[in-house]
């Protein structure tokens, strides 16, 4: 890492630090690539220097057949992809009625937990993988992941961002006891089926409880992450503090996951309308800290990133606010358009 004078930065740098205003206003997110609009916009703002990662400069200045940012996300996606393997088989494990043993589950858990302690470009990279196999595996991979950082954003220490990462990745796990039929539906569940559904929660429960060192609060994430703070959810309709602190943390990724990813039967919502809906909810049904502290860190990622508004306007993301991260500053051209301001404009879709 390294100070630099914004007068000294070029394309291709990487934010270390959040840039903020004189009025602490978020200007920037950290893990940013620079671009000269970026620059540019820093300059006008009169930012005297920022933090940087030397690495990342490197990397971006040596000579490659490959975009950077690819070269940066390979090492997490081939850890993602090998989680999505290893996965697939302790689910099909469990379907033909085999528990598979701890060790199989820590090893398969073990990269990505490893990368979410320790790599602090993680957030960057892991909007850059793919899908690697159907909705189930590359759904549970993701929340795991996803639970791992919320819970490391919430100043969880190293054994309960792992076991949040670990009841991540099976919070599902009761669904291979769910009929295909209504598992692979493609549309909406009717009464009946949706009551089916709701069992996966207890199936999850029955299955792992029994694995030696699968902890008590991995069990109560996995059977608790449909609960609700208001007394909404299942399977026991628990309210507040009834519910175990890592299903409200896998509660938030699991939706987050869900609605940003396609569905048999509907399409994937982008990523600032999920956002609204979950600022929306933690008002109501989901954790108001937990929901509040994933929006402000997730928000920092799209920095940079571009949109198309409803005006059919294509423009830029400068700038997210702490209050609404779901309506940020984005520049189109030379005009910038406050999203809180402007309540009658709305993104409609992420360009890039």
């Amino acid at each position: 890492m390294a100070k630099r004078k914004v007068s000294e930065l070029i394309p291709g740098m990487i934010l270390l630090d959040d840039v903020f205003d004189e009025n602490g206003i978020l200007l920037m997110g950290s893990e940013t690539d620079l671009t000269e609009n970026h620059i540019e916009f820093l300059k006008r703002k009169r930012i005297d220097e920022v933090t940087i990662s030397i690495e990342e400069k490197t990397q971006h200045i040596q000579p490659t057949t490959k975009t950077p940012s690819r070269i940066e996300a390979s090492d997490v996606e081939e850890k993602y992809k090998s989680t999505v393997t290893k996965f697939k088989s302790i689910y099909t494990e469990f379907r033909l009625g085999r528990v598979p043993v701890y060790q199989e589950i820590d090893d398969a858990i073990e990269p990505l937990y490893e990368a979410i302690l320790n790599d602090e470009h993680i957030t960057r990279k892991m909007w850059q993988i793919h899908a690697y196999d159907d909705y189930t595996f590359d759904h549970s991979v993701r929340v795991s992941m996803i639970s791992g950082l919320l819970a490391k954003w919430c100043g969880l220490d190293a054994v309960k961002i792992k076991e949040a990462a670990l009841a991540g990745l099976l919070h599902d796990i009761g669904k291979c006891n769910i009929p295909d039929n209504i598992l692979n539906k493609a549309g909406p569940l009717n009464i009946e089926e949706f009551k089916v559904m709701k069992t996966h929660a207890i199936l999850g429960y029955i299955l792992i409880k029994d694995i030696p060192n699968i902890s008590y609060d991995v069990l109560l994430g996995v059977m608790q992450h449909h609960e609700r703070v208001d007394g909404s959810g299942y399977p026991n309709g628990l309210k507040g503090n009834e519910i175990n602190y890592l299903a409200k943390i896998i509660a938030v990724a699991d939706v987050y996951c869900a609605m940003t990813q396609d569905r048999v039967y509907k399409p994937a919502m982008h990523p600032f309308e999920t956002m609204s809906f979950i600022l929306e909810k933690c008002h109501q049904s989901l954790d108001f800290s937990i929901s509040k502290t994933f929006l402000a860190n997730i928000a920092h990622f799209y920095i940079g990133h571009q949109v198309r508004l409803n005006n059919t306007l294509q423009g830029e993301i400068i700038m997210t606010h702490k209050d609404d991260p779901a309506r940020p500053l984005v520049r189109v051209g030379e005009e910038y358009f406050d999203l809180r301001r402007n309540i009658d404009l709305e993104i409609v879709s992420m360009v890039d």
